[in-house]
């Protein structure tokens, strides 16, 4: 045999057909939930959808997502649908977690075989990809306590609190009526504000209208003033905020102590914007489409057993291509007192209440 024939048999052995490469490929993907997944990080879950959902069945894809989901749950008790306080996938939460260190009756349950989500167009992988994203960018600002003092007489706290959820749970429920009437769900819209509104205002009343209304307002607190005055550059990467530039003024409560000097409450009025609220704005920005600041409904709060009428929980939102809402719930509900001081947002004022001499207060912006 001479070396051409020899080389062309050597050829044949090692080409590879693309077909039984993608079916081999999907054949071992197939069997990654029930051996492997449970191994893969969150991110290496969404990696591997990533390159091989094509390739594999939507039930894959679910158990790959899953798992990854599961790997929240576990490692950071994020217990999607359980209703308790660690519960982050609800529209308007039913519990809030303000301290993070608080722990839910969940925590003394194994983890569960599976997870009360949608899995309707492909709304798990979703979920994982917008989980993954608010790691990234959203929840190293959460779980930290910002001062919102509008004088230096009345002391306000609030916590970020995440949110995630899929607006494939209000097409679930019309899954049945749908294929009765031989009919097929397409993915959700989400340049589309009408549908966005109107899933949105199905899983909870006036919801959607009140998330798209008009912002044409004043601002009732310390974030919401600064959040409509950043204003973000993507394409060069940077945000500045008006509020903090010209009208720091305009929500001091009250008039001003002269016991304190303007700077101080200059810097007063400018807590974390400059490590919270910018990087954050500029992040949701980036990742997330129809990006908005909405206050709950008026009478939310209303005194008794459970409020005292002067509570927040402001929402800051956008959507996923995916149809997943992303971002956080500002609340000043359950922050415990004894927790407030080692858990101070970065950009917070240095406030010493113990100083004899509090015009002596650094001033550090």
């Amino acid at each position: 045999m001479n070396k051409t024939n020899t080389q062309e048999m050597r050829n044949k052995r090692t080409k590879i057909n693309p077909e039984e490469d993608e079916s081999s490929l999907s054949d071992i993907v197939a069997m990654l939930p029930l051996i492997l997944t449970s191994f893969l990080s969150p991110e290496d879950a969404l990696n591997l959808l990533a390159h091989c959902s094509p390739s594999i069945s939507q039930d894959v894809r679910d158990a790959v997502a899953t798992q990854g989901l599961k790997a929240f749950y576990d490692r950071e008790e994020v217990h999607f649908g359980k209703g308790c306080l660690r519960d982050w996938h609800r529209l308007v939460p039913a519990k809030t977690a303000a301290g993070h260190r608080d722990r839910c009756g969940c925590s003394r349950n194994g983890l569960p075989n599976d997870l009360p989500l949608p899995r309707l167009l492909n709304a798990r992988h979703h979920l994982l990809e917008a989980m993954c994203l608010i790691y990234r960018g959203i929840q190293p600002h959460c779980f930290q306590v910002l001062q919102l003092d509008r004088n230096f007489e009345r002391r306000q706290y609030g916590v970020l609190q995440p949110v995630v959820f899929s607006l494939a749970a209000a097409l679930e429920d019309q899954l049945n009526i749908v294929r009765e009437n031989g009919q097929s769900l397409g993915p959700i819209n989400v340049k589309d504000v009408a549908e966005l509104t109107r899933l949105m205002d199905r899983l909870e009343t006036n919801f959607g209208s009140r998330f798209f209304r008009s912002t044409e307002r004043s601002p009732a607190g310390m974030v919401e003033a600064h959040w409509q005055n950043i204003h973000v550059n993507l394409a060069t990467d940077t945000a500045y905020c008006r509020f903090c530039d010209t009208n720091t003024d305009s929500m001091v409560e009250g008039p001003l102590n002269p016991q304190f000097r303007e700077a101080e409450y200059e810097f007063l009025m400018r807590q974390h914007c400059r490590d919270i609220y910018q990087p954050l704005k500029k992040f949701m920005m980036r990742h997330l489409q129809h990006v908005r600041y909405v206050r709950p409904p008026r009478g939310w709060n209303e005194a008794g057993d459970n409020f005292q009428g002067n509570e927040w929980l402001d929402l800051i939102a956008g959507f996923t291509p995916g149809g997943v809402l992303c971002g956080v719930y500002l609340t000043d509900i359950r922050i415990p007192r004894a927790w407030i001081n080692d858990h101070l947002a970065p950009g917070a004022y240095p406030f010493d209440e113990s100083a004899i001499d509090l015009t002596l207060l650094r001033i550090a912006y």
